[in-house]
């Protein structure tokens, strides 16, 4: 196989020409049929070895060319790195000291819109009580007015809800009863537990383990 150099293609397009050739003496090779003897085992042999040294030579011409980009990078990284680590560190500090305030803040904002929603309600019954009850128009005017404060009152514990509390929601899982959980999501993923069993058994296989329960060994032979 040429190289790349004066006059010659880049190495890339060279390798590409070489692995072209070699399929084309592949595919003229196999239009003879199926391999039925000694002569053309050996010859489909010698171009898999071929394709093999192709495969070998372009991966390290590849890995190459890549190394010195690979070695600039991995610089940059070494450079930057301790600099976003420290102002990493620097934030995560921050947000620890300013969470408990925050969550302090926040919950006397959520007890706060408890208790407008609370004497939301309270005034929302008693008006529509007085409404029910009243014929005078002076006194189902102020019931009237009543039921308009404690909307107001809703609104304002809905607002208080919706604020911005500089604080982020994080869910952790803790296992209490492994059973109950193995159950739910088997039935809910059941592909997800299978696609693991399959691991674990082919892992098994591999390793020529004792038989397993519900899993049958296939063993099948390959060209190397």
């Amino acid at each position: 196989m040429t190289t790349a150099g004066h006059n010659n293609p880049p190495a890339e397009e060279a390798f590409g020409l070489h692995i072209d050739e070699l399929f084309s003496l592949l595919s003229d090779t196999l239009a003879g049929g199926p391999v039925e003897t000694d002569e053309q085992e050996a010859a489909i042999d010698a171009l898999s070895k071929d394709f093999l040294k192709a495969k070998q030579d372009a991966d390290k011409a590849r890995a190459a060319e890549k190394k010195p980009h690979d070695d600039a990078a991995k610089a940059v990284q070494t450079k930057w790195k301790p600099i976003v680590d420290k102002a990493s560190r620097g934030q995560g500090a921050c947000n620890d000291a300013l969470t408990p305030y925050r969550v302090a803040k926040q919950r006397a904002k959520e007890e706060a819109a408890r208790k407008a929603r609370e004497e939301a309600e309270e005034r929302q019954r008693k008006a529509q009580e007085a409404l029910r009850q009243s014929e005078d128009l002076e006194q189902r005017f102020e019931a009237e007015q009543d039921l308009e404060a404690a909307k107001k009152l809703n609104a304002v514990a809905n607002k208080i809800d919706r604020g911005a509390t500089g604080l982020r929601t994080l869910w952790t899982a803790e296992i209490t009863n492994r059973d109950d959980a193995l159950r739910h999501y088997l039935r809910q993923q059941p592909e997800a537990f299978i696609a693991l069993i399959r691991e674990l058994a082919d892992r098994d296989a591999r390793g020529a383990r004792p038989q397993v329960p519900g899993v049958t060994y296939h063993e099948q032979k390959k060209a190397a």
